[in-house]
């Protein structure tokens, strides 16, 4: 099966139609054993990981759950959830990304840096990552606008078909276009919501946050675009947030003496901020290190990057 999905080759319209709603009035015996499980074993961490241990018993990614990622243009976030994506997969976690800025070449040829890493892969890296993504990854060929209804077959069919378990919808404003279309935004994420529940799968979605009026400033949960709904309906709000200022430092110490300083190196060049965590106690700031020749985000100053398929595969 071809791991470009396009609406030129599937026929997405059995998907279209509502389904009848599952039963959800159940007696409270449904949940016995899972909460004699949680009692007996205590609350434990589950879910899909991210690429960098120090985040493990932070962060993690369920099914039926929705993730907001919201960063401002420029800082990373779509490259960050990149990598993140090979990490699920690593993890037997399928994944698709539904990309409506970018075409899925481009999508691979930054992942193909991220599983070479470096700057200049060789054909025998194309294979080694395209081998590798059998079975586990899929990009949804698509650019521009999409209505709604699309994305929602879209994601149906990925689950029935595919058995995917994490969807990336890059990004919010390519679904629903006016900024000021509140209640558009609010519909299209409460069905995120509602199709992540019904499906078991992990739906991630990207979002613009506003740049306010000066770029050091990290943005916060009210930082978002558009519908504070936005925020609230979603179960974890991610924001990548740029270093840019130190990016100023860095430049000026180059420039004068060559090399940069102690205090320069253990500052953050990448800051990936949890502003909500519905069914997690955490919340706060984990500091990345950027290889620019692997665009892989790192956990240390030594920016030493991840053998991502070898290492987690």
């Amino acid at each position: 099966m071809s791991q470009i999905i396009s609406p030129a080759d599937v026929d997405f319209e059995a998907y279209m139609a509502e389904t009848e709603p599952q039963a959800k009035v159940l007696a409270a015996e449904a949940w016995r054993d899972e909460l004699a499980r949680a009692v007996e074993h205590g609350e434990q961490v589950t879910g899909a990981k991210l690429p960098w241990a120090k985040t493990h018993d932070l962060l993690r990614f369920r099914p039926g759950e929705v993730t907001l990622w919201q960063g401002i243009n420029g800082h990373g976030k779509s490259e960050l959830l990149g990598q993140a994506c090979i990490g699920f997969a690593c993890q037997d976690e399928r994944v698709c990304i539904a990309s409506f800025e970018m075409k899925p070449q481009s999508t691979l040829k930054r992942m193909l840096r991220q599983t070479a890493m470096n700057s200049r892969p060789s054909v025998q890296a194309v294979d080694r990552l395209i081998d590798w993504s059998r079975d586990r990854l899929w990009l949804y060929d698509q650019q521009g606008t999409v209505k709604p209804a699309m994305l929602y077959a879209v994601a149906r069919y990925c689950a029935d078909r595919l058995k995917v378990r994490h969807l990336v919808i890059d990004s919010l404003m390519k679904c629903v276009r006016c900024e000021d279309d509140y209640n558009g935004q609010k519909d299209f994420v409460d069905m995120l919501c509602t199709l992540a529940r019904d499906l078991g799968m992990h739906i991630h979605l990207v979002h613009h946050a506003k740049k306010g009026e000066n770029e050091d400033a990290v943005p916060g949960k009210f930082s978002a675009k558009g519908s504070g709904a936005i925020v609230d309906q979603v179960d974890q709000m991610l924001t990548v947030w740029r270093n840019k200022k130190k990016e100023r430092i860095a430049e000026v110490e180059l420039r004068n003496g060559g090399e940069l300083s102690d205090e320069t190196l253990k500052l953050p060049d990448t800051m990936l901020i949890c502003d909500k965590n519905r069914h997690g106690e955490w919340e706060g700031r984990i500091s990345l290190w950027r290889h620019a020749d692997s665009l892989q985000f790192t956990s240390d100053q030594r920016r030493q990057p991840i053998d991502m398929i070898g290492a987690l595969a």
